[in-house]
């Protein structure tokens, strides 16, 4: 064991951003530096004041954002702009195959520039194309700047994800990934709160435009402040002192899955298509976007339908926020608290919306089919558990970056067929996109409870192979930006 102090004077520098591939080399032989509990928790504390507030609103704008064309359809936006059958539909489609069309290459940008720059960069031009929105007079224009916007947010879930893999032990990453996706479900209280307060605004310009007005200058500003603070890496801040960034480093090791190096590995690309939790993580995601993709897009009109009017429905329309604020917080929290639960939660989080979905369905009276609308969107909660089983479960930088974009274009296919499923003339009830929704539901259930078991094996198999070569684990392999396939000390968390 050496002394932090002997560490901090060996290596310290000038600027944090000199900690290159030679460092990282260098601190993988020297041995482990001392430092106490209560400096790691001091740290982990400052690490979650500096990054997660950031991500949490900045998550929730995202989400406010996305969700602003399914606000607007109750504002009179579709007479306005004349749009008919499907021209809705595709609306809301259209936005996933912009974040379809960038996935991959976003995924390349994570590896190959600074994070924290990058994300701020895509999230403020984010922002100027969301108020365009405002600008927009037909079916056409509405298209252009609805690509253009999910263009421009393929990077920012991947982007998040691979901050959290960066700053924080494997055990900690669940609660940390629910805390930052809690601004989805704050995003359906505080959106549409402002939106009442929008609805009332008398003047010139409708309703619907201010909403895309207003959320685009709030996430402008918020991007503006996150070029400014958000960090890049442990290695390169210089928001943390010397002795920080060496207890920050360590702590990485002990993840097993690499630092992030700006170079491009071929070998990882080709692993991470041959993987099959690579696939088995898309079919889950898959059955439980499509569901969203017309949650998100038809949720207010199947309110509306009930018989409110729009003030009403846009009140309504709080409470299932608060239900999925609950059941991420509380599933996630559960994930960190104790080890190998991330499957089960997901899959009973999972079977609660499905629950839900068979009382939208199956039930008439306007009760039993609002509470179920309240539960529906517990599907939600197995996408934070499912981007901290990539963090956890992924070794190699490369690799991990190429799983996430691969998930995150099954997110898009999810998001895009999805509002195909609610046909027009049945509106207001949509019986085939809730039947489509159970479905998808069943069998995303079933995949990730076979996930679960097949990683536990996957365990078994590693640990009785190291019990009878009888060699110790290799303790130079921590930060080495390897593969969880080349690291045979690596262990899958389910």
């Amino acid at each position: 064991m050496t002394d932090i102090a002997s560490e901090k004077h060996n290596r310290k520098s000038d600027d944090g951003a000199s900690f290159t591939h030679g460092h990282v080399k260098e601190i993988e032989n020297q041995e482990t530096p001392h430092f106490s509990a209560a400096a790691e928790r001091r740290l982990v504390w400052k690490i979650d004041l500096m990054i997660l507030p950031l991500m949490l609103l900045a998550y929730m704008l995202a989400f406010l954002d996305k969700q602003g064309l399914n606000t607007t359809a109750i504002m009179g936006i579709k007479e306005e702009l004349h749009l008919s059958g499907s021209d809705y539909s595709w609306s809301n489609a259209i936005f996933y195959f912009g974040y379809l069309f960038f996935s991959y290459p976003a995924s390349i940008l994570l590896v190959k520039f600074p994070l924290g720059k990058y994300l701020s960069t895509t999230f403020m031009i984010w922002a100027v194309i969301l108020a365009c929105h405002a600008a927009t007079t037909n079916f056409a224009g509405l298209m252009v700047v609805r690509f253009l916007l999910g263009l421009f947010e393929a990077s920012l879930s991947p982007g998040f994800s691979l901050i959290t893999s960066l700053w924080y032990r494997t055990s900690e990453q669940p609660l940390r990934h629910g805390l930052w996706f809690l601004g989805n479900s704050i995003s359906f209280i505080i959106g549409n709160i402002i939106s009442v307060g929008i609805w009332e605004i008398k003047s010139s310009l409708a309703n619907w435009k201010w909403v895309f007005i207003i959320f685009g200058i709030i996430t402008f500003v918020w991007g503006a402040l996150m070029l400014w603070r958000l960090p890049d890496s442990p290695m390169t801040t210089k928001i943390l002192t010397e002795e920080e960034r060496i207890i920050a480093i360590e702590r990485l090791k002990s993840n097993k899955a690499g630092y992030k190096s700006n170079k491009l590995n071929v070998g990882q690309i080709f692993e991470a298509f041959i993987d099959y939790k690579t696939w088995m993580l898309a079919i889950y995601v898959i059955g439980t976007c499509i569901p969203n993709g017309g949650l998100t897009a038809f949720s207010s009109q199947v309110l509306k339908g009930f018989g409110y009017s729009t003030y009403r429905t846009l009140l309504l329309g709080m409470p299932p926020g608060a239900v999925m604020f609950a059941g991420v917080l509380l599933s996630t929290a559960i994930s960190s608290k104790f080890k190998n639960t991330r499957c089960i939660m997901s899959a009973i989080m999972t079977v609660i919306s499905l629950v839900g979905c068979v009382l939208v369905y199956a039930t008439k009276a306007i009760q039993p089919r609002y509470a179920g609308l309240n539960l529906v969107g517990l599907f939600s909660v197995g996408l934070p558990l499912t981007m901290s089983m990539i963090s956890s479960n992924v070794g190699g930088f490369t690799k991990r970056a190429t799983v996430s974009s691969i998930i995150f274009i099954c997110y898009c296919a999810g998001n895009i067929i999805g509002p195909q499923l609610f046909f027009q003339d049945e509106a207001p009830k949509y019986q085939s996109g809730f039947l489509a929704m159970i479905i998808c539901l069943v069998v995303a259930t079933i995949d990730i409870l076979l996930l679960g078991v097949l990683l536990f094996w996957e365990n078994k198999r590693r640990d009785r192979k190291a019990a009878l070569s009888g060699v110790e684990e290799r303790q130079d392999t921590e930060l080495a930006d390897i593969t969880d396939f080349q690291n045979k000390d690596f262990r899958y968390v389910f």
